[in-house]
């Protein structure tokens, strides 16, 4: 095969003649080829392969070599790159055709890239350093064994020479120069510059604590440069992280009129994916800023009840008082969210309405690269709000529905990341559940909800304890510091010991249009105060945690749930949807709003 223009033939028996003349039997074009450049002969099973001059064959100078069946062998030299493959199916090596696409090997990290046409095997490779290139084997389409070194094929290829700005950022910063939306700052450009780096589109190559950006997923950091896109053409399926059926993902060199990128094959694509764990990231994620908002719980605290109920009233209630649109940023991510509020808002009884316990390994959580191991991770699910009087400041919304065993000490491990949002949050939510509290069942006289019979031993504030000690070990912190992200303490099932707070009703988080940050803090000193007479540690380890601590009552139900049978004849407890009535829900996200994105949120200050 010529692996220059792709031209293959078949030499079976007596001798052949590979050179420039016209009389070759596979000819060559090239002002650098002498007219018999190899001459082929078979005794046996064995081929022979003799040259008019030395070249390099596998890599190494010589002038000839014989091929045993099996065999594959390359040859540069004299302006030609020529492969040639001893084995004994014919027609499938014709059947490639004129096919010139190339593969290429990391000999240092095992992973094969690919295929590339010849123009973006040309800007791919450019993004190599001189002795990052040393790594590679350049393995053209229909060979398994042998391929090019880079140096060895760079002037036969055209290869640019190694570069210290990696290809895909130039070809970003081209694209965005003298363009509306302007490149990153110079300075991150020169920080993202690696002179001897192995290939950029290796995880390693993006620093994780530094960027204009934090994924949603595994929440490292990037600039907006090193964001890869995801390969359309059906034959670039399998990537070296991801595995088979996945598509690669590349960093893009090149972009058509519209401005999107091509893949190897030429193919628009509009999708992108984080650089560290590869996954896709919702549409339009590098067009406004993202809040990750974190809500930790104890196992069976409430927190998928919680979340379900809270995405449906907050799509009311910003609208209707504020004019806010609250709405999916990625519905096909966030459908199992939309399942669950729909099945508990839809439900006519409580089996339908019953949602199940989330599970470490359930379909809430989804398995990916990070940190060199593949780990399990929730699922992110994203929602936009705007306002179309001010759109400037509109910006996303990243909730999760961890497993309440993601937030016990024994669960935060490097193979177990799946609660590390927490030191990357805009805002804390903690869920606590006065029914696990046995200080509070102690004070619950009469009361009836099914929940009271069900007692786990409370280590609710162990966990508050596990997840400073994870913010601060996560964030380099001294443990005498205290983070300035807003947290929200969230006393659960309001409705079940709203009289030990006493006769008055809390006051309106919402009153003509804005939000009063004056009644949010005496509903919070109310049951701060309570909470330090009934629960103390709770208080304590939350403001040992942060200095922006607000306290709330909230009932996601605003009832008690009734037991009932499964279909497995299993006792359960849910919610009667009938009688569901929310209470309180929203205003924690509200407070954390207005401490998070003021311009947004319209409040009134405390007198």
């Amino acid at each position: 095969m010529n692996c220059v223009t792709g031209d293959r033939a078949i030499f079976k028996d007596g001798s052949y003649m590979i050179g420039a003349s016209r009389q070759a039997d596979f000819q060559l074009s090239s002002p650098h080829c002498p007219q018999v450049l190899c001459k082929v002969t078979k005794t046996g099973q064995a081929v022979d392969f003799q040259f008019s001059g030395a070249v390099k064959i596998d890599g190494a100078e010589s002038t000839h070599f014989r091929s045993m069946p099996g065999d594959e062998h390359t040859v540069a030299g004299y302006g030609q790159l020529l492969a040639f493959k001893h084995g004994t199916d014919a027609s499938q090596w014709l059947a490639q055709g004129q096919e010139n696409t190339w593969h290429v090997y990391n000999s240092e990290q095992h992973d094969w890239n690919g295929p590339f046409g010849p123009e973006f095997l040309r800007s791919w490779l450019a993004q190599f350093s001189a002795n990052a290139r040393k790594q590679l084997l350049l393995v053209p389409t229909g060979l398994e064994q042998m391929g090019f070194y880079v140096h060895d094929a760079m002037d036969i290829l055209k290869i640019p020479p190694p570069s210290t700005l990696p290809a895909h950022k130039a070809a970003w910063f081209e694209r965005y120069s003298g363009a509306e939306e302007a490149p990153p700052p110079a300075q991150q450009m020169q920080s993202s510059q690696r002179a001897s780096a192995e290939p950029e589109m290796k995880v390693a190559e993006v620093n994780s604590e530094y960027g204009e950006f934090t994924c949603p997923i595994c929440w490292f950091k990037f600039d907006r440069g090193d964001a890869m896109n995801i390969a359309v053409h059906n034959s670039l399926r399998g990537d070296p992280l991801l595995g088979e059926e996945a598509m690669q993902r590349f960093n893009a060199t090149r972009f058509n009129d519209r401005g999107q990128a091509l893949d190897a094959m030429g193919l628009a694509t509009s999708e992108q994916a984080c650089p560290h764990c590869r996954r896709k990231l919702p549409p339009g994620f590098l067009d406004q800023p993202h809040h990750i908002f974190s809500i930790v719980g104890a196992p069976s605290s409430g927190k998928s009840y919680y979340l379900s109920v809270l995405i449906k009233v907050l799509q009311n209630s910003l609208f209707q008082n504020f004019g806010i649109t609250f709405r999916d940023s990625d519905p096909s991510a966030n459908v199992i969210l939309t399942q669950m509020k729909t099945q508990l808002f839809s439900a006519s009884t409580p089996q339908e309405a019953f949602l199940a316990k989330t599970d470490l390994e359930g379909a809430l959580y989804e398995t990916l690269p990070r940190q060199g191991r593949k780990v399990r991770l929730p699922k992110p699910f994203i929602f936009k709000l705007s306002n179309p009087a001010t759109p400037e400041n509109s910006f996303s919304m990243v909730f999760y529905d961890n497993a309440g065993e993601h937030f016990e000490p024994t669960r935060n491990s490097a193979d177990s990341p799946g609660a590390q949002h927490i030191a990357v949050a805009s805002g804390i939510f903690f869920l606590f559940d006065p029914l696990h509290n046995s200080e509070f069942r102690a004070m619950m006289k009469g009361v009836t909800d099914p929940q009271i019979k069900n007692h786990r031993i409370d280590q609710q504030d162990v966990i508050l304890a596990e997840t400073e000690v994870r913010i601060k070990s996560l964030l380099g912190m001294d443990s005498r510091q205290r983070v300035a992200t807003p947290l929200a303490v969230m006393v659960g099932k309001y409705d079940t010991w709203a009289p030990l707070l006493g006769k008055q009703p809390l006051l309106p988080a919402v009153e003509d249009g804005r939000i009063s940050q004056e009644n949010i803090q005496k509903n919070s000193e109310r049951i701060r105060t309570f909470m330090v007479r009934v629960c103390p540690s709770i208080v304590a380890n939350a403001e040992a945690i942060s200095s922006n601590v607000c306290y709330f009552a909230v009932s996601p139900l605003g009832c008690s749930p009734v037991e009932f049978l499964d279909h497995e004849g299993t006792t359960r407890i849910g919610p009667d949807p009938k009688q569901l009535n929310p209470k309180h829900v929203e205003g924690p996200t509200l407070w954390v709003l207005t401490q998070t994105t003021p311009e947004m949120i319209p409040s009134t200050p405390v007198h």
